[in-house]
């Protein structure tokens, strides 16, 4: 197959670029049980990030109901320690509800001040649509891990509205891991290899002539937009799920092995499932070039 050399275009202002917060805590903010200092002045601080990127992100789970300087102590539950957990969850860091100085947990709270909670670690990155996707992916039914079958079951990617036979393009670099595969409602999904995370394109129109070990490169088209047939949505759409790459096996699992919500509720998917919202967030300044 012929290469592809992708760009992307970046469509942020000058205004719009990231600042890096000032804030900072001096001690541990949490549960108590795992020693936690909990410092008025810090756990303030932990509050007001969190209720910020509850807002930013779009993820309530996020809020810690409220900004007064306190943790209640066991057996009483902490709202705040909650939505610590649920915000350890969503960046894939194990979520023991502790928030240390300096420490993974609060590096990426700190980030997600500024709507960014986790941009890949190296190279360059852009959105899989050349335009902007119909609606947003941070509120349900779009959103990861909105209900699905009556609350038994969590959405395990973020749906992005576009019409049928929109182009689809790579996020970055990367190698195809199977052939393309029946999916859902007469459409199928590709997985690649991006390196630092895997990603399953799906819903897309079947035909693509993408194969297993096939490479691509960033911004190269490689699907499109499928026609989900005998189910009724308000939009056609690329779901879009993202993995750390670290598991192995199919990543579709059950419920057993699943990757589960914050209340326990199971993904279907596999172990290193990630909420790819931060990521599109980021990338949605930097559309793929046609």
């Amino acid at each position: 197959m012929l290469e592809h050399r992708g760009r992307c275009r970046d469509t942020r202002e000058a205004s719009a670029l990231p600042k890096e917060t000032m804030m900072e805590i001096g001690a541990s903010v949490g549960a108590w049980e795992k020693g936690a200092r909990n410092l008025k002045d810090d756990v303030v601080t932990v509050q007001q990030l969190l209720t910020r990127a509850a807002g930013q992100l779009g993820r309530p789970e996020l809020d810690p109901r409220g900004i007064d300087g306190g943790i209640a102590k066991p057996p009483t539950k902490s709202d705040t320690v909650k939505a610590i957990k649920a915000f350890q969850s969503l960046v894939g860091i194990g979520p023991d509800g502790v928030i240390d100085p300096g420490g993974r947990t609060w590096q990426k709270l700190a980030g997600a001040e500024n709507g960014v909670v986790e941009p890949p670690s190296a190279g360059e990155a852009c959105f899989p649509f050349a335009k902007a996707a119909v609606a947003d992916w941070i509120h349900a039914p779009r959103a990861f891990g909105s209900n699905r079958s009556g609350g038994q079951r969590a959405h395990a990617g973020c749906d992005l509205y576009a019409p049928v036979g929109r182009t689809i393009y790579a996020v970055r670099d990367g190698v195809v891991m199977r052939d393309p595969y029946l999916f859902y409602a007469e459409t199928d999904a590709l997985e690649v290899d991006h390196g630092d995370f895997v990603i399953r394109y799906g819903e897309i129109k079947r035909g693509c002539a993408l194969r297993k070990g096939d490479k691509v490169r960033l911004g190269q088209p490689i699907a499109q937009v499928g026609l989900l047939v005998g189910i009724k949505v308000p939009s056609a759409m690329l779901h879009f799920e993202m993995y750390k790459g670290s598991g192995s096996g199919p990543l579709s699992v059950a419920r057993e092995i699943s990757a589960r919500r914050a209340d326990g509720v199971a993904f279907m998917r596999r172990s290193d499932l990630i909420d790819p919202t931060p990521f599109l967030n980021d990338w949605k300044t930097r559309l793929a070039m046609p």
